[in-house]
């Protein structure tokens, strides 16, 4: 689709520049390319004509959208950029991350959202981005660069005010775990909440992982674990940028111990689990799962509780997260390496969910013992 011409220009078709003096270029609508195209502007004009034909698909991403309109606004060409979003592998997002995208581009449609998306500029950008929180102003840097990007594509820009904008530094309050605080907020701990600090330690998971654990995972002496990586916060030096990790954890004697006690009589398919009192909640698999903002939301109440951290302030307290970072430096400690346990890899995955494809598991076995007294 056309960008907006100043009057004089209307025509001149769409991804035609005007050069250093009489010359004229033609941009390449899907690399970006630029072409001289001569001086003699109807030689110039008809050649780009023909290209456009050529390269621009009928079915453009804009023109379902807004048929021959000449205004593409930065609203109607986000949202269609989220409904064709996917991930490299062909899979689509995930609906947290779809909710966290729609989230953020609601907050910028309210400053610019109607105006046409070649008319963004670098420094109405830099104004946005300056107005909020250095970590959310980073996650929307990088979903404005991939929206410009593909307009870019679609020769409806020339250029991606996003990209060349820096990134924010962002200062990390919540501190990390002792043992020694650890300690006393397991021990004041229901004994579910206990269960679940006892297996992030021996697993390293995350929260999500540790709450979707089900006795259906257990096979062969193996506890299998896909892991979901959910967010962006509280990055580790091993951290994963994207999709999913297939770890076999060998069931030790260690971990058979708490997997004994997660079984006190409670009929549920979730190792992590408690009885509710209410067996109808919203989002929930099972009456008896234990969902990861309820185990987040008991495990800082419960630290508050212990006074684990009498020091800290409230943003400085660290959750339940942390305890993935004091398990893998307990295992360091000791020589042992929590890469493969944990999840991390040096390359990229290449495992699939489709027809076809055989999940590899990677076979990770337990470092350490519970250093808990």
């Amino acid at each position: 689709m056309a960008r907006p011409r100043k009057k004089g220009n209307h025509d001149i078709p769409i991804n035609l520049y005007r050069c250093y003096g009489d010359a004229w270029r033609y941009r390449h609508p899907v690399t970006g390319k630029f072409h001289g195209m001569g001086t003699d502007k109807s030689k110039a004009v008809q050649a780009a004509r023909k290209l456009n034909e050529l390269l621009i698909p009928n079915e453009d991403l804009v023109a379902k959208v807004l048929g021959d309109s000449d205004n593409v606004s930065f609203r109607d060409f986000s949202e269609e950029y989220l409904k064709n979003k996917r991930l490299k592998d062909g899979r689509p997002l995930a609906k947290n991350t779809l909710d966290n995208y729609a989230s953020q581009l609601q907050r910028i449609y309210g400053k610019w959202g109607d105006k046409p998306i070649d008319t963004i500029t670098l420094r109405m950008v830099n104004e946005y981005l300056d107005e909020i929180p250095a970590s959310s102003a980073n996650m929307s840097r990088n979903l404005l660069s991939n929206i410009f990007d593909v307009a870019i594509s679609k020769g409806i820009c020339v250029n991606n005010p996003a990209k060349i904008t820096l990134k924010r530094q962002v200062l990390k309050q919540r501190k990390r775990h002792t043992l020694e605080g650890l300690t006393k907020i397991r021990e004041a701990a229901e004994p579910w909440l206990k269960n679940a600090i006892d297996l992030a330690m021996l697993t390293t998971q995350r929260r999500v992982d540790i709450c979707n654990m089900k006795w259906s995972d257990i096979k062969d002496g193996y506890l299998h674990v896909i892991q979901k990586k959910t967010t962006k916060e509280a990055l580790d030096e091993f951290e994963i940028s994207e999709g999913a990790g297939y770890v076999r954890i060998k069931i030790n004697a260690e971990l058979q111990a708490v997997l004994d006690r997660c079984k006190d009589g409670i009929d549920s398919p979730f190792i992590v689990h408690k009885a509710n009192k209410h067996k109808k909640v919203a989002g929930k698999e099972h009456w008896t799962q234990v969902l990861p903002t309820h185990l987040s939301e008991s495990f800082i109440e419960t630290s508050r509780r212990a006074n684990a951290y009498p020091q800290l302030t409230d943003k400085q307290q660290p959750s339940f997260h942390e305890i993935r970072a004091l398990a893998i430096f307990l295992h360091k400690k000791i020589g042992k390496s929590a890469q493969t346990l944990a999840g991390h890899s040096t390359q990229n995955m290449t495992e699939h969910y489709e027809s076809g494809h055989e999940i590899m598991w990677n076979d990770a076995d337990i470092g350490i013992s519970l250093p808990f007294g």
